[in-house]
């Protein structure tokens, strides 16, 4: 239901760029160059990052959030009010040497959820679900990064969001045969 939830949709990076390349917020470019995504925030950015130099969960592509709670990526999205979905995706790190207690804030309707990942810089990712119930006929889904993380040169970094994918999990009723 979300478009470019794997994130292989974005800004070109060139082949000698090692560190990605930074998304400007919403203030400072009204077309997002993250297809479906916007990054929400008045100063901070998030990373575009590539599996040639990073440690990416699926794909070619994934977002690095270097901002802490201070920018947010946000993606509407049209759902029925009432009925159920799961929003999942996956939470890990670069593998660019941020160390540390990486977490993912996750809202959608009135749920949250901390997606935590302990980081030891070298890559990897969990999987992460929220349910929720829709409240009306279009969701926010946000995420952000918990905290602000420094890499030991005084580089930001932060955890790493992919593989994002929001279904329906209505339950539909029982069909009898009557004979």
């Amino acid at each position: 239901m979300l478009r470019n939830g794997d994130f292989e949709e974005g800004p070109y990076i060139f082949p000698d760029t090692p560190w990605g390349v930074l998304v400007p917020p919403m203030d400072e470019d009204v077309h997002s160059p993250l297809p479906g995504w916007m990054v929400m925030s008045t100063t901070k950015v998030v990373k575009y990052v590539d599996s040639a130099r990073h440690a990416v969960p699926s794909g070619a592509h994934a977002v690095e959030m270097v901002a802490g709670r201070e920018c947010a990526l946000v993606q509407e999205v049209a759902t029925v009010p009432g009925r159920r979905y799961t929003l999942s995706f996956s939470v890990g790190d670069a593998g660019n040497g941020c160390i540390g207690s990486l977490a993912v804030d996750a809202y959608a309707a009135r749920a949250t959820l901390k997606a935590p990942y302990e980081s030891r810089g070298t890559g990897g990712h969990e999987r992460a679900e929220l349910v929720f119930a829709a409240v009306a006929n279009r969701t926010r889904v946000v995420f952000h990064s918990s905290n602000h993380h420094m890499k030991s040169d005084g580089t930001l970094c932060g955890p790493v969001v992919d593989d994002v994918s929001l279904v329906s999990v209505e339950k539909h009723t029982a069909r009898r045969l009557l004979m």
